[in-house]
Order: C-alpha cells, then sequence, then structure tokens
C-alpha cells in the first residue's frame, strides 16, 4: 500500500512548477492536491488507538516544521537573486545557511521521533521519520532541480 502512495508522490513531486513565490507548505498542497497532513495519514495508516496520540505530537512538529521549510524558500530565493554576480563571501553565507538548514531538519525530525517512540511506539516513530524524511527529500529535490548552477570563477 505505501508504495502505491510513494509512487505518485513522486510523479506529482515531477509536475511542480512555478515553486519560486511560495511556501514549502503551498508546495506541499499543490503537489498533492490535499495537505500534508492527509499525505502523512495516508502513509501512515494509524489505527484510532495510535492516530489519537499521533495527530497532537505531529501537529506540533508541524508547526515548528514549517518555520523551517519556509527558511529553505527563502534561502532560494536569495540565491535565485544573486546567483549571476555571486561573490565568494555570499557563496560562502548561503551553503552555510543551507548546511544550517538541513541539520535543523533532520534534528527535529528526530526530537520528534524520539516522543513518537515514548508516546506510542518505535514502529509509528519510523513509519513518522520515513514519511516526513521522503516528502522533504521530493520537496528539496523539485526545488533544487529547477535552479541554474553558480558559473565558475577563476
Amino acid at each position: 500500500m505505501k508504495k502505491r502512495i510513494l509512487v505518485p508522490m513522486v510523479l506529482i513531486f515531477a509536475c511542480m512548477f512555478g515553486y519560486a513565490q511560495q511556501t514549502e507548505i503551498e508546495l506541499v498542497r499543490s503537489a498533492f492536491k490535499l495537505d500534508k497532513k492527509t499525505a502523512v495519514a495516508n502513509f501512515m495508516q494509524l489505527p484510532d488507538s495510535s492516530a489519537a496520540k499521533f495527530w497532537p505530537i505531529y501537529n506540533k512538529y508541524e508547526t515548528e516544521r514549517s518555520a523551517i521549510g519556509d527558511r529553505r524558500v527563502k534561502l532560494l530565493e536569495k540565491y535565485a537573486g544573486a546567483y549571476q554576480k555571486l561573490d565568494k563571501v555570499t557563496a560562502e553565507k548561503l551553503w552555510k545557511e543551507s548546511a544550517a538548514i538541513q541539520k535543523s531538519e533532520v534534528g527535529l525530525r528526530e526530537k520528534y521521533a524520539d516522543i513518537i517512540k515514548r508516546d506510542i511506539s518505535a514502529t509509528v516513530a519510523l513509519n513518522f521519520y520515513m514519511a516526513e524524511d521522503y516528502i522533504a527529500t521530493a520537496v528539496k529535490y523539485k526545488l533544487y532541480s529547477e535552479i541554474p548552477t553558480v558559473p565558475q570563477q577563476k
């Protein structure tokens, strides 16, 4: 069942366009034709007893995570505005910010996987982690596949 959900998700993300002015949440909504929470619910397929515990935790996670996603979109907007006249200082600031965003994203996912493991189960925590990792990877792939590379400086 999960493979049947993941394959269409990849195809939908591959068809996305016009993301530069959108937040990451809007990207997910436009890609799935539904909100991210519904996509996660489809992947997780939680029994009612686990769902009652999971969704309040997930909502807190998503509030924190959306700020990280918006940071990524803003970083790409900075890159798009600067890439043709990029100097060494700006280039370093951009890649360091990209690394900081990725570290924040993974750290937050680990934090909430631990909470879910503690409050529900390790299996639910794993499924949460994998669903979020998949969605984050698909969003990053689409965002980054559309940006030009910087010309080499001598």
